[in-house]
This record gives structure tokens, C-alpha cells and sequence, in this order.
């Protein structure tokens, strides 16, 4: 049975060209759901997989020979390209300079961001890790700082409607059914920060995208893991700041966004989407001196 997704509910089909197929079995070691194996040396198609062929693409990438074609679940042969070559790859000290010179940047100078730099950061992000393909990550991308705008203070109308929920007569009496965590962020973060975002949008400031002149949100399907959108955004930040942009995640909007479906209905968001994160990006109007080394809450080797 084919793992279903927002795009497609069948099975991808593989063809063997067995003219140049060696039988060495890499594609056999590489198939997690069995779909290929081997049979007294042989490469076949197994009858009983353990779901069918999700579209992977690793039997074909794997291949020495180009013996394998894949098609269906939004697959073709034309989506294998060249492998870059071991020179071309960025090594463990460039990558590592560009990840802790990296700042979360909120403050930009007053200029677009080049189509260019956007198609950019979206073929980045979109080479990333998907969960089970085809990517059921969408992205909503604000190209200029009037649409980044139009949604911020669109959003903060919305969500401002749901601020008796946040009441501390509402909170007060949801506390005994609430966690911990959960309470102390509603009434130590949300609660502030709702009353900012009215007091700065009576002033005509938006303080939660920022006038960014590029904004991006990622989003999932009912279908994909809660984790997807963040994993495509991270490589859109990264592949910004290898272009000289400055970026930041926002997370504060998606938590909201999932229960409001007017605002959701007018972008095309999927109405079973509830994950995502906002990204904005821009020329960077500062320049920081100092990277910042971080740790973690903990790490424990077992």
C-alpha cells in the first residue's frame, strides 16, 4: 500500500535497463521498503514490498550504470542531475565559518531583494530533506516590503481578536489544566507581546516581520511531519547568508495562523496545514563584529 501524500496517493514505477545492468546489487542495499532485491544474483522488482515505491530515487542516484529509471509521485528521469564533484562541495571549515557568522538580522536597508537571490534561497531550500517525498512543504513568498506589510498588520488584526483567550481571568482559570511551560509562556510572552503588537500597529510600526523587503513561510500539509517546514527554511536562511542577506525565523505566527482560516483561505494555505515558519530576508543594514558561541541545554553520550 503507497504512503499516501497531499500530492499523490499511488506508487512510483522503476524500469531496469537490464542491457546494463551489472546485478551488482547497490540499489538492493540502498531500498529500505524492499521494492528492489535480489533473486539468485539478479536484480527484480519484488512483488510484496513493504509499502510499494515511495519515489526515493536512491536505487537510481546509487547506480553506477544508469540501469534505473524512476517515474510517478511527481518523479521523472529528468530529475537526476550530476552528482558535484568532491571540489565543488563546501568543506567542514567553510561551512562551519558560514553558519556561526551567521546573526538573526531584523534591521535592513531600504532595498529589494533581486528575484535573482529569492529563486536562489528557494533552489537551496528545496534540496533539502524532505520526510516522505513528494515534499508536502509548501512556501508562501511575500516579494516586496508593501505585500510583507499588508499580511503583518492583516495577522495582527486577526490575532488580536483572540486576546480574551489570554485574559488573566482565562488564564487563571485554565492553569490547573494547563502544563507548566505552557502557562508561564502564555502569561510571560504572549500575553506582552499582544500588547505590543497593538500598541506598534496604532503607530504604524510593524514589529512582526519587520518591513522586511522578502518574507517566506514555510508550511506543511495534514500529511507531513511537524518537523518538514523548518528543515527546507533552515537551508534558505543558510543559502541567504552565503549571499551576502541577512535573515531571521519567526516563529510567533504560525502557532496563531493554523486557527484562522479567513487569512488562511485568502494566501491558499491548505486548511489541514497547522506547522510552519516564517523567514524574512534582507540587505542587512548593520554589520556585526562578533559571532556568539551557543550551547546546548545538554548533551549526554550513552
Amino acid at each position: 500500500m503507497p504512503i499516501p501524500t497531499s500530492r499523490t496517493n499511488e506508487i512510483a514505477h522503476l524500469i531496469i535497463d537490464y542491457h546494463t545492468c551489472k546485478n551488482c546489487g547497490l540499489c538492493a542495499e540502498v531500498c529500505k521498503d524492499f521494492t528492489l532485491v535480489m533473486e539468485s544474483g539478479v536484480l527484480i522488482v519484488n512483488d510484496h514490498p513493504l509499502f510499494g515505491c515511495m519515489g526515493c530515487g536512491q536505487c537510481a542516484a546509487v547506480c553506477p550504470n544508469g540501469s534505473i529509471m524512476v517515474h510517478g509521485r511527481e518523479m521523472s528521469a529528468e530529475d537526476f542531475i550530476k552528482q558535484p564533484a568532491r571540489n565543488e562541495r563546501a568543506g567542514y571549515d567553510g561551512l562551519y565559518s558560514l553558519m556561526l557568522s551567521r546573526r538573526s538580522i531584523r534591521d535592513f536597508r531600504d532595498k529589494p531583494v533581486e528575484s535573482e537571490m529569492t529563486d536562489k534561497i528557494l533552489q537551496a531550500a528545496v534540496s533539502s530533506p524532505m520526510g516522505i517525498p513528494p515534499s508536502d512543504v509548501g512556501v508562501l513568498v511575500f516579494n516586496s516590503k508593501n505585500k510583507v506589510r499588508k499580511f503583518s498588520f492583516e495577522f495582527i488584526e486577526a490575532v488580536l481578536k483572540m486576546r480574551t483567550y489570554f485574559s488573566p481571568l482565562v488564564l487563571g482559570l485554565m492553569k490547573p489544566f494547563m502544563k507548566k511551560e505552557n502557562y508561564e509562556l502564555s502569561r510571560d510572552f504572549i500575553v506582552p507581546m499582544l500588547d505590543f503588537f497593538r500598541k506598534s500597529k496604532a503607530e504604524n510600526k510593524n514589529y512582526l516581520l519587520y518591513d522586511a523587503p522578502l518574507a517566506m513561510y514555510f508550511y506543511n500539509s495534514g500529511y507531513a511531519d511537524t518537523a518538514d517546514p523548518f528543515i527546507p527554511a533552515t537551508y534558505a536562511m543558510l543559502a541567504a547568508h552565503s549571499m551576502g542577506l541577512g535573515s531571521c525565523m519567526i516563529g510567533s505566527i504560525a502557532p496563531f495562523l493554523k486557527y484562522i482560516k479567513p487569512l488562511k483561505k485568502k494566501y491558499g494555505l491548505p486548511a489541514s496545514s497547522k506547522d510552519g515558519i516564517f523567514l524574512i530576508f534582507g540587505h542587512p543594514k548593520y554589520k556585526y563584529q562578533k559571532a556568539i558561541k551557543r550551547s546546548f541545554a545538554k548533551v549526554d553520550f550513552v
